[in-house]
């Protein structure tokens, strides 16, 4: 049997893909894996022709083989970026802006910073999460974020949406900047509905020792639900008034017993 070369093969993925367009599959994520990996022109070129394609499906997956192309995801950056710029002026379709969205923040497209904090209105429930999720806040080195960024985070930490409100409050609360507003919006979602998005209001509130976390966080701690991120907190915040939620907590939880015995003794 004679072996298939690189561009058929490659074919073989696009035409795996188009056939997977109406199935919720794995399997059509693993052809786009493929052809980010093969990362030559000729996929290059097609990719781009897709962006601009009528069909919103394909214009999705050319951005999307585009976001992280070669080896490392960075390559061909000029014809990435360039495209992606072009594209976020005139796009519609909602799940195609979900795919620029995730494009933005894998090449960096720092242009593109205005364009995200635009979607934080966006009807979507989706487009709002992965803007939540995409807007650039720099990890360690002691950099800080762009401020439009921060008070972009800070409004989608009251969204309507639990899932935009979690991840608005995990990007501030993992964030090295500090101010009275952040801290405020931390303190406000730590009595949220929203059980993931109190634990990533305590993280920040302890990371940022803020002495009006530490009461609603003993609250939390004498809940009958409480997580890793809770007793994590407890430990950062290594403060004697936590200590009894602590001890009460060996009477049932689990979950991390080392971890639980090391906020116990930072708390006593």
């Amino acid at each position: 049997m004679q072996e298939l070369n690189d561009d058929q093969i490659d074919t073989q993925h696009w035409d795996a893909i188009e056939s997977l367009r109406q199935i919720e599959s794995d399997a059509l994520w693993d052809h786009v894996a493929a052809l980010r990996r093969a990362s030559t022109p000729s996929v290059l070129n097609r990719a781009l022709a897709w962006c601009k394609d009528p069909d919103p499906f394909r214009r999705s997956i050319g951005v999307s083989i585009l976001a992280q192309f070669g080896p490392d995801g960075k390559d061909y950056p000029h014809e990435s970026k360039a495209m992606i710029c072009s594209m976020i002026e005139t796009e519609q379709d909602h799940e195609v802006i979900t795919s620029l969205i995730c494009a933005v923040n894998f090449r960096e497209v720092h242009e593109a910073l205005e364009w995200l904090i635009s979607l934080a209105d966006h009807p979507s429930e989706d487009i709002r999460w992965t803007v939540a999720w995409a807007l650039p806040i720099p990890n360690g080195q002691d950099l800080k974020a762009d401020p439009a960024t921060l008070e972009t985070l800070m409004k989608l930490s009251v969204d309507s949406e639990p899932q935009v409100r979690d991840w608005a409050t995990f990007s501030l609360a993992g964030s090295d900047d500090d101010s009275p507003e952040i801290r405020k919006t931390l303190l406000a979602r730590l009595s949220d509905t929203d059980f993931c998005t109190r634990s990533e209001a305590a993280i920040g509130l302890a990371k940022r020792k803020e002495p009006g976390g530490i009461k609603p966080l003993a609250d939390c701690l004498m809940s009958d639900q409480v997580g890793e991120l809770y007793v994590q907190a407890a430990e950062m915040y290594a403060d004697k008034r936590l200590g009894p939620a602590l001890l009460s907590l060996k009477k049932w939880w689990d979950v991390d017993p080392e971890l639980l015995d090391r906020a116990i003794a930072a708390c006593s």
